[in-house]
């Protein structure tokens, strides 16, 4: 049951979040700026930022965080480097936020900033097929759910049916593409136009550098 709800989390934290794409990737880029001062106050006011902006998805994806923070943790425990856990925690939040753009539009805004179009068109495939693996392996844990098997078995069960699926999925997007003759050269771009919200989110991110790096020799 904790890891049905485990899946259920994924779920949440990969969902669209109604950002535009142009806008959110200017604030994502400028968050990570300022995350990667590894300074708490900085980290703490992106994360509260992105609790605003999207509170479900990034308690989500928190929640699902916690085996790697608390491997981190460890890590920083033996290694030093403790005071870093905040930064990575920001990022993880910051990670929510990009992963509420669809696919398609992550693609769009890419090439709108002029990157190559193959280059654009490999990152949303990625993307969607993450997206679509997280699905297969819910499905495939709840048709295991109907058997008999529990303990460590379902476990391996889970995992040998997940891996073929997984490969099958990968043949079936790569002969769909090929069907369609699906041109990766081709420049699109077809970018929604700005909300208030995005605007807010931007203005947000950029105060939140500013303050960083302005106030990085007063402390």
């Amino acid at each position: 049951m904790m890891f049905w709800n485990y899946l259920k989390l994924i779920e949440i934290a990969l969902e669209e979040s109604g950002l535009e794409p142009r806008i959110g990737l200017i604030s994502v880029l400028i968050l990570c700026i300022s995350a990667y001062s590894f300074r708490i106050d900085s980290a703490l006011a992106i994360i509260l930022l992105t609790l605003i902006f999207n509170p479900r998805k990034t308690l989500a994806g928190l929640i699902t965080s916690i085996p790697f923070v608390i491997f981190f943790a460890f890590v920083s425990f033996i290694l030093g480097g403790f005071e870093k856990i905040p930064t990575v925690i920001a990022l993880i939040c910051i990670g929510c936020l990009l992963y509420g753009i669809q696919p398609e539009d992550f693609s769009y805004a890419l090439m709108f900033f002029r990157i190559p179009p193959k280059f654009a068109h490999s990152i949303a495939i990625a993307m969607r097929m993450f997206q679509i693996l997280i699905r297969d392996f819910k499905f495939t844990s709840e048709t295991l759910k109907l058997s008999e098997i529990g303990g460590f078995g379902y476990y391996v069960k889970l995992l040998k049916a997940f891996s073929a699926i997984t490969v099958l999925r990968a043949f079936a997007m790569a002969e769909t593409l090929y069907s369609r003759k699906f041109d990766f050269s081709r420049r699109v771009v077809r970018c929604k136009k700005p909300k208030f919200k995005d605007w807010t989110l931007l203005v947000l991110s950029i105060l939140i550098l500013c303050y960083t790096y302005l106030t990085r020799n007063a402390l």
